[in-house]
């Protein structure tokens, strides 16, 4: 009974308790506009500048591209660049230290400088590095330094005719003899029999016409006399005709035989193997991997050739290739 009592007294408790807590707070809440009254702000009719000048400057600095400019020191051709975030490279060459990033430094792959390896990004510790082909465009890294080309863009490259070869010297002959001059007007002359014109031929021309075979030109005469071989005068008229193949001008003289060589020049691309042209004296030829440019032999020597080249509406240009 007494546990009872006891339990009735401990929940009345509470209840004052509860009773009490909730009052403090009504009474805090019905005070709350006494401790934060809004204070009403006098009315003003003025606005706040506006920050037109600053947000055009900070847009401009946005929109403007910027590079940043690494530092150097130095003077003059001896400047060098000090780079931040980046190490300097620096090799050891036959016991001495070379700053690939000082322009007054030795080469470490003469002929070609430092600076080029690097800007190339070409494996410059690499002994072999001059002989490399990163492009793959058929010429080497020296090639390419020689002639001023990059040597990593397959399109950036030497002329195709540094790689052509001249193999050997080819000749056909083409032989004449002025036989007679049978009226004021006309002159006989005759084709004789060669590897290459099996079948003796004889032509009657004037100055000016072609012979029917297309490859001489009548172009003059001169009369002439000289003593032979046994002592006697003998006509020794001769006529200038021209070898149309080749537009070479060639005298010939009544009753003498004149061979007339062709020149045909045997040659190779180093870039394809499969390829291998006669080209004669005067006449042009193609490469395949180039076929815009138009190749022109001019002449044949025995030891080198003499080619003239040009690509579109460029500047003619003119290499003289040896055997090798």
């Amino acid at each position: 009974m007494k546990d009872k009592a006891w339990d009735t007294f401990l929940l009345l408790a509470v209840a004052l308790l509860v009773v009490g807590l909730s009052g403090l707070f009504v009474m805090k809440a019905l005070a709350f506009g006494e401790h934060f009254g809004i204070e009403r702000s006098a009315k003003s009719e003025e606005l706040p500048g506006t920050l037109e000048t600053r947000a055009a400057g900070a847009t401009e600095f946005v929109e403007k591209t910027q590079t940043w400019v690494t530092p150097s020191k130095g003077e003059g051709a001896k400047q060098k660049q000090v780079p931040l975030f980046v190490s300097v490279p620096i090799v050891e060459a036959e016991g001495k230290l070379i700053d690939m990033s000082d322009p007054g430094a030795p080469q470490l792959r003469p002929p070609v400088t430092n600076a080029w390896l690097m800007s190339n990004n070409l494996d410059y510790l690499n002994s072999g590095v001059l002989s490399q082909d990163p492009d793959g465009d058929g010429f080497t890294n020296l090639e390419e330094w020689d002639a001023k080309t990059l040597p990593v863009d397959p399109k950036s490259h030497p002329p195709y005719a540094e790689k052509l070869i001249f193999a050997s010297r080819q000749q056909e002959v083409y032989a004449l003899r002025f036989a007679a001059r049978p009226d004021s007007e006309r002159f006989q002359i005759m084709r004789i029999a060669t590897t290459k014109w099996p079948q003796r031929d004889s032509f009657m021309l004037k100055v000016g016409e072609i012979s029917k075979d297309k490859q001489f030109r009548v172009e003059s005469f001169e009369e002439k006399t000289a003593v032979n071989n046994v002592g006697i005068e003998a006509d020794a008229t001769e006529v200038t005709i021209t070898y149309l193949p080749t537009q070479a001008k060639v005298v010939l003289v009544k009753n003498v035989e004149t061979p007339i060589p062709t020149y045909y020049a045997e040659m190779k691309f180093a870039l394809d193997p499969q390829f291998k042209q006669y080209v004669k004296e005067g006449e042009t030829f193609n490469l395949t991997i180039d076929p815009d440019t138009k190749y022109r032999v001019v002449k044949v020597n025995e030891d080198s050739v003499e080619i003239t080249y040009q690509t579109g509406t460029e500047p003619e240009q003119t290499v003289e290739i040896t055997k090798n």
